[in-house]
């Protein structure tokens, strides 16, 4: 994954491109090399994989019978935690509002001092009255499962990375491609360069043409949902329903290559040409 990093930073640059800011995943390897090597270019993480990340963490905390209230917390806090990245410009503003969770989370919306500079002692939010909504009850300050949640979120390694966050970028619509490329290019499989590079392309037509889908929509105007479980977290996720996808540039593919071959007064038995990449 590093030499693919490299070969694309080199190629970007080797081009005449300026680049201002790199957006990956939380790679050690080439988070070092950013430091060391590019230092003069900003390096952000995807929100989408740290909040995933932070998701499995509380999840993993929460796994142990003393701590099952924290698994009912989990998907409030993530989101808190993505509301904080896309609000906060530094680090002082960060950390103001996301230690207020430990309080939020035991009923206490108002506290004595500040954890940062520019930071206030309470909840942003409007106030409350009464029990949190749905199934999920405050916890126990000072409880086992209260005491995990300390620890996720003053964790050492992730009070570290807090800066990659800042800028709030997200890698979403790639990481939807990548998934869709593997119809077209399973990993099972070892390809040869231009068969490759001919699936990514159909996969790209492929993802193009359906990625703007409008959803169904039932008898009565509303959209249709669809629901699932995670099984370890135990709660459900609602989702739109798209319509059916379309392939009507296949058809077009097909009428291409038809006349191409009619055309054709060599014949498709010659030698193949490599790309400079390949």
């Amino acid at each position: 994954m590093k030499a693919g990093f490299v070969r694309g930073m080199k190629e970007i640059t080797d081009s005449g491109l300026k680049i201002a800011e790199v957006v990956t995943d939380a790679h050690l390897q080439i988070g070092s090399m950013m430091k060391k090597d590019q230092a003069h270019i900003t390096h952000s993480h995807d929100i989408w994989h740290a909040a995933k990340n932070l998701g499995k963490k509380l999840i993993s905390a929460g796994q142990e019978k003393s701590c099952k209230d924290l698994q009912k917390w989990s998907k409030d806090i993530v989101n808190h935690f993505w509301y904080i990245c896309k609000t906060a410009n530094i680090l002082d503003e960060f950390m103001g509002m996301w230690v207020g969770v430990l309080h939020h989370v035991v009923g206490e919306h108002e506290w004595l001092l500040p954890y940062s500079d520019s930071g206030v002692a309470a909840c942003a939010h409007d106030p409350l009255t009464g029990e949190p909504r749905g199934d999920k009850e405050y916890m126990v300050k000072g409880s086992p499962a209260h005491e995990a949640l300390r620890k996720v979120i003053l964790d050492k390694r992730f009070m570290n990375n807090i800066h990659y966050f800042l800028n709030f970028r997200s890698t979403a619509e790639l990481e939807s491609f990548h998934n869709h490329l593997l119809m077209y290019s399973s990993k099972r499989y070892a390809y040869t360069s231009p068969v490759y590079r001919a699936r990514s392309i159909l996969a790209a037509l492929d993802y193009n043409v359906n990625i703007s889908r409008p959803a169904i929509q039932n008898k009565d105007g509303t959209l249709r949902l669809q629901r699932t479980c995670n099984k370890k977290s135990g709660r459900w996720t609602v989702y739109l329903v798209k319509e059916k996808k379309q392939y009507d540039h296949v058809t077009v593919l097909l009428d291409k290559v038809l006349h191409r071959r009619l055309e054709d007064r060599v014949g498709v038995h010659q030698p193949m040409e490599l790309e400079v990449g390949d």
